[in-house]
């Protein structure tokens, strides 16, 4: 006899299967902070690429008014300030990055845990069925 709930709890476990795990897979193989620790670098690098990309996108933009500058200009200073702007830059986009995969990470390992206890429940409601299935046998 097929079993409403066993079936609902089925279907939950498959969807979870086909959408969700690929995302959780990642949070469940590492601890919290190895996790956030592997993103926070990868972002690092990110980090470092986009803001390359936007300052050499940015003097190409600027290039007529850096070359009128350019004699009068204090290149040392032009350089810290380039380098402090990095650095807020990299300082925000590294705060973002802990914040979401840090989210992620709990997220992820909830989803989990319920995906296990509702394998254990579909474990339970077989064992249950095939108990009452073996008692009905006995009485016959």
């Amino acid at each position: 006899m097929i079993s409403k709930e066993r079936v609902r709890h089925m279907t939950k476990l498959s969807e979870f299967e086909n959408e969700e795990s690929k995302a959780c897979q990642k949070a469940t193989q590492y601890f919290r902070r190895d996790y956030v620790a592997m993103e926070l670098i990868k972002s690092f690098f990110a980090g470092t690429i986009a803001f390359g990309l936007l300052f050499v996108l940015w003097l190409f933009y600027d290039m007529e008014n850096l070359v009128k500058k350019i004699n009068d200009m204090d290149m040392i200073g032009f350089g810290i300030q380039i380098v402090m702007v990095y650095l807020v830059f990299l300082a925000a986009y590294l705060l973002i990055t802990y914040i979401i995969y840090n989210r992620r990470y709990t997220k992820g390992r909830k989803q989990v845990k319920e995906y296990y206890n509702r394998l254990k429940r579909v474990s339970s409601l077989y064992c249950e069925e095939e108990n009452i299935s073996n008692t009905d046998d006995w009485e016959v």
